[in-house]
């Protein structure tokens, strides 16, 4: 694509491009209160998080947040049920779809360590009940093939119901037998589209017999759901979690189902309760959890397999977990089920999301170099785009922080309200506007600067309310902005991206989508 034109640039500019109820803080008992800088981040994330929530449409959310292997904070936003008008809280339980997935790779390894099951060994020398053959060739399929989506089997079906899911086997024996998968119309498609090892296609069926390997093979003859209980949750402490193989009442804890979050779709400015639907693919995504008890796993990984008193996993299996087997998307590989961004930067995360059809998106992510794990679920799904956009912008946030807080010493970034940050926002987009998207000849004056400022007026007419308008920060967003040398597009886009920007880059992408503000595709 080509360069904007002057007019397109200045209907936009460079700097669209650089794009509720809460419930009380939770501290873990036995732990001791965040540090003044904590306390900082928390109440600069008490102001964020809202904003996001309703530029997505998300009706609640919930996250942890922990620091140096501990949860330093936990909150709710928003509700859990609008139509009951039921707060989210931090022990607002959700179901937190492929973010299961962890758990299921966890199992597998702790199997692998003990002797039991062999990486490489053909999934057949285990599952003998069940038929499990790529008609593709051109070898067997390896624990390690499904632990990476490297099977062959055609890319994620939903395995969704409307009634309560087979047991296991049966699942599995049915899916495997049939060499076709149902899409719309009964239209068909192939259940294998790859060689086994040929290339990542992520499988819910594929981790659903991961699970299974698991139930037949642990010497301690324990199904699935018992295993993971048993063997991670509780070890963790984490008690309000759990693994079913059916979302319901018969198989849920009453005093986990009680706190269930109800899921909603939205679709434009409609939300809709999602009816129940149910994972056919079992162990694929039924896990059962809050923020604080599921950020244990990530400690756990972030501690060398070692949290709550408790090894989980070797270090060294850790570590074998954490490295990029293949690559998944543009600057994200893959682990053992583990998603890896930015391998071998110093902002290396591993993470995984998760979303239950059709109305929670989750995610949770580690930052080994930060100490820094964080985990949020929302009761979200927009039809039109179901991705983790809140808390992709949550976790990015926490990240660029921190930065700010190292860069300065430690010491937490200057507190602003969110009408200073905006009135700043507002200035460098005037300033832009002004003088280096036309290419205005003179000087932009401070008399100038201060007749805006002092002019301002919301769309009704009235002079703006001060939790609406800082005059102040008006002046130094026009002043920062016509600073930046030389007043070209590279400049100004390096400018924002910047610690010279006096507000995080999310905030810049949430008040410029508050505010109206986008930037054309080729600016992009």
């Amino acid at each position: 694509m080509g360069t904007p034109s002057a007019a397109s640039a200045a209907r936009a500019g460079v700097i669209g491009a650089a794009l509720a109820a809460t419930a009380g803080l939770g501290v873990l008992s036995g732990q001791s209160p965040p540090s003044a800088n904590h306390r900082a981040l928390i109440e600069a994330l008490r102001e964020f998080i809202p904003r996001a929530m309703k530029l997505e449409g998300t009706p609640g959310l919930n996250l942890a947040v922990a620091l140096e292997g501990r949860v330093i904070w936990e909150e709710g936003f928003g509700f859990a049920d609008l139509e009951r008008r039921i707060p989210m809280s931090p022990t607002t339980v959700t179901h937190s779809g492929s973010m299961g997935k962890t758990y299921v790779a966890t199992a597998v390894m702790q199997l692998v360590e003990r002797g039991v099951i062999g990486l490489n060994d053909p999934i057949s020398r285990y599952i003998t009940d069940v038929e499990i053959v790529n008609p593709l060739g051109e070898r067997e399929i390896t624990v390690q093939d499904l632990l990476t989506h490297r099977s062959g089997l055609a890319s994620n079906s939903a395995g969704s119901t409307f009634n309560v899911p087979e047991p296991l086997r049966e699942r599995l024996r049915r899916a495997y037998a049939s060499p076709a998968v149902e899409s719309y119309e009964g239209s068909l498609s192939p259940r294998w589209t790859a060689k086994v090892g040929e290339r990542l296609q992520y499988s819910n069926l594929g981790i659903a017999t991961l699970g299974y390997l698991v139930q037949v093979a642990n010497p301690d003859h324990l199904d699935f759901s018992e295993y993971v209980q048993r063997h991670i949750m509780d070890p963790l402490g984490m008690r309000s979690s759990q693994y079913p193989p059916v979302q319901n009442a018969t198989h849920v804890r009453p005093d986990i189902m009680a706190r269930m979050s109800r899921g909603y779709a939205t679709l434009g400015p409609v939300q809709l309760p999602t009816p129940t639907i149910y994972f056919a693919d079992y162990p694929a995504g039924t896990v059962v959890t809050i923020p604080s008890d599921h950020i244990r796993l990530l400690l756990a990984y972030l501690g060398e397999g070692r949290y709550n008193g408790h090894q989980l996993l070797k270090p060294e299996t850790v570590r074998l977990m954490l490295t990029a087997r293949a690559k998944r998307a543009e600057g994200v590989d893959i682990g053992l089920v583990w998603n890896l961004r930015n391998v071998g930067q110093p902002d290396f995360d591993f993470s995984h999301g998760g979303a239950h059809m059709y109305g929670w998106t989750n995610d949770f992510r580690a930052y080994p170099e930060l100490e820094l794990a964080v985990a949020t679920f929302s009761n979200h799904w927009p039809i039109l785009h179901p991705r983790y956009h809140e808390h992709d912008l949550i976790a990015r946030f926490i990240v660029a922080w921190l930065g700010r807080a190292k860069a300065g010493g430690g010491a937490a970034p200057r507190a602003a309200s969110w009408a200073w940050k905006t009135s700043y926002v507002v200035g460098l987009t005037m300033g832009e506007q002004l003088k280096p998207a036309l290419g205005t000849e003179g000087t932009v004056t401070p008399g100038m600067i201060d007749s805006m400022a002092a002019g301002a007026r919301p769309r009704d007419g009235d002079r703006p309310r001060p939790e609406l308008w800082d005059d102040d920060a008006f002046r130094t967003g026009v002043t920062d902005l016509l600073g930046v040398r030389p007043q070209t597009y590279a400049a100004i886009r390096a400018f924002l991206a910047s610690d010279r920007l006096r507000i995080l880059p999310q905030e810049l992408e949430v008040i410029n989508r508050e505010l109206g503000v986008t930037g054309t595709e080729a600016a992009r």
